[in-house]
């Protein structure tokens, strides 16, 4: 028997905002480390990031990356990217659409 939320999308959100916020604090969930697809021209790259936090009121996804990694000029270029979230277990795929803000030195 398939879980409830298969079928109804305001569950599937309900369920998926609760993987993302476990994801924040427990290392063994599989959304921990999502990858991170970002680029600009056709110069695209994805790796894998650690989620830091997320903010469901404010549809917020963060992780932190060093100043000096090459994402930044990229981000810089283009702001917007994607990530891509899986839970073998759970049987569920995320892909986010993202618009990216480089904090730095703020």
């Amino acid at each position: 028997m398939q879980p409830a939320y298969y079928e109804d999308f305001s569950e599937i959100k309900k369920k998926i905002w609760l993987m993302l916020e476990d994801a924040v604090s427990n290392r063994n969930s599989q959304f921990r480390i999502p990858t991170f697809i970002c680029g600009f021209n056709s110069d695209i790259n994805g790796r894998i990031v650690v989620l830091r936090k997320v903010d469901r009121q404010n549809n917020l996804v963060q992780f932190h990356s060093d100043i000096r990694s090459d994402k930044i000029p990229k981000l810089k270029n283009n702001k917007n990217a994607s990530m891509l979230f899986y839970d073998k277990e759970e049987k569920i795929q995320v892909r986010l659409k993202v618009e990216c803000t480089i904090n730095h030195s703020n």
